[in-house]
């Protein structure tokens, strides 16, 4: 079997922009709700650990669902 055949379950499809943004959101979203007394605290640790991952990964489940990539185009020699 080939590398290229079967099933990739991480696939880069973000840009670092975008992996940045959404680090920074994860931390915004995380400390807001552990410093407020909000019953929203479960929730926002599951968004924040989401956005975390994707972060970290470089990988969004919804981007790959539809096919969507803001990763750039790699340059044809």
């Amino acid at each position: 079997m080939s590398e290229s055949s079967g099933l990739k379950i991480l696939i880069k499809n973000q840009s670092n922009t975008e992996r940045m943004i959404r680090a920074a959101i994860a931390i915004v979203v995380i400390a807001v709700t552990y410093f407020t007394d909000s019953s929203l605290f479960e929730p926002a640790l599951i968004l924040g650990g989401a956005l975390i991952f994707n972060a970290v990964s470089g990988n969004c489940y919804i981007y790959r669902l539809f096919g969507f990539s803001t990763c750039p185009l790699p340059e044809s020699e």
